[in-house]
């Protein structure tokens, strides 16, 4: 292959990779559909009919974007592969060779966000820590701590560390052991795991809502004070 015909031929790689990250961050799969989300919302709804407490569903496609691991790894891999390109290309123009490292550090770092890949090449020690963190955030961010009676239960699911986690407020807290909650986070990464999460969470919401149910009853002057749809993050 001659090197205008090399270089035209990295060119367009790099453009296609451009296309296909451009792709992956506008077209990120929700773990819900939108039937799926209605069910969900109606389950929350029932389930709020007999407690004050409050609950609230977060999906996110993933906690953190890991972009320092992400990019050092995806350099390693161009810089070896286009090393290799130019010991079997002779006379291998430099401006071909520098695409070429382009095009293959964006498809690369792009590729290494795929969830399947990502768990693989993430500390699972930092999957855990990025998700508490971001469960955290949004247990503040969707106002979980501003309810009345401080009754809020965050239930966030993250789809691409396999991850799930519940938080409650201290209200809840006072009356429902912390490790009472460990049977449902196992459900949820079962359904997360399985592709099924909707599932998993429905099953969920109603065992979550017959505690409450007993622990914290529903009281005179009771309204839905957060709303019951899923929020995506």
């Amino acid at each position: 292959m001659g090197a205008v015909a090399l270089a035209a031929v990295v060119a367009l790689a790099a453009v296609v990779a451009l296309a296909a990250a451009a792709h992956q961050e506008v077209g990120k799969v929700a773990l819900l559909n939108e039937d799926e989300k209605k069910k969900v919302a109606a389950a929350v709804a029932l389930a709020e009919k007999k407690t004050a407490g409050e609950l609230v569903v977060v999906q996110a496609a993933r906690s953190d974007d890991y972009a320092l691991r992400r990019s050092l790894i995806a350099l390693v891999l161009s810089l070896a592969l286009t090393h290799e390109l130019s010991l079997l290309v002779e006379e291998l123009p430099q401006t071909a060779l520098l695409v070429a490292i382009f095009a293959l550090f964006v498809l690369l770092y792009f590729a290494l966000g795929w969830g399947p890949i990502l768990r693989r090449i993430i500390p699972r020690a930092l999957q855990t820590q990025k998700t508490e963190e971001r469960a955290l955030w949004a247990f503040m961010e969707a106002g979980v701590t501003e309810t009345r009676d401080r009754s809020g239960v965050l239930i966030f699911l993250s789809e691409a560390e396999h991850r799930a986690i519940i938080l409650a407020d201290k209200g809840i807290n006072e009356r429902v052991d912390a490790d009472e909650w460990q049977k449902d986070v196992d459900k949820l990464v079962q359904g997360i795991v399985a592709g099924e999460p909707a599932g998993g969470l429905l099953e969920v919401i109603e065992r979550i809502g017959h505690i409450l149910a007993e622990t914290f009853p529903q009281r005179e002057g009771d309204k839905n004070e957060l709303s019951n749809e899923v929020r995506q993050l």
